[in-house]
């Protein structure tokens, strides 16, 4: 199934809806969950990662706080990949798609739009 988008072999409806879209909302939405468990995790202080860091001393380590924050920076690095993932795919969409290539550049930008929220939302958390 991503290897029919990575190729650009599926549709420009169905690269744009189903793997950006719906993609790039799961996996922001599951790191956003997990930044949340981070926050809580150490008391939803609003300079949480500088109180995370101080607790990763090799003395006094706060087991709860590491782990949250490790499930946090793989969801991070997995929402990268998936953006990188989405960027080659609609490439390759955008190169096959025949029909309107005005059509292929909108779907592009807006890709680009979606992949910047998705980290914005990923990193920041009021």
């Amino acid at each position: 199934m991503f290897g029919r988008f990575f190729h650009g072999q599926c549709s420009l409806r169905e690269a744009f809806w189903k793997f950006c879209v719906l993609g790039l909302f799961a996996c922001s939405g599951v790191s956003r969950i997990l930044m949340t468990g981070l926050k809580q995790s150490v008391g939803y202080d609003a300079n949480f990662l500088r109180v995370v860091l101080n607790n990763i001393s090799i003395l006094s380590m706060n087991s709860n706080a590491f782990a949250w924050m490790c499930f946090y920076i793989a969801s991070f690095l997995g929402l990268i990949v998936y953006s990188l993932i989405c960027v080659i795919g609609m490439w390759n969409t955008y190169k096959e798609y025949e029909k309107s290539k005005v059509l292929a550049i909108i779907c592009m930008v807006l890709s680009w739009g979606l992949i910047y929220l998705a980290i914005k939302t990923s990193i920041y958390q009021v």
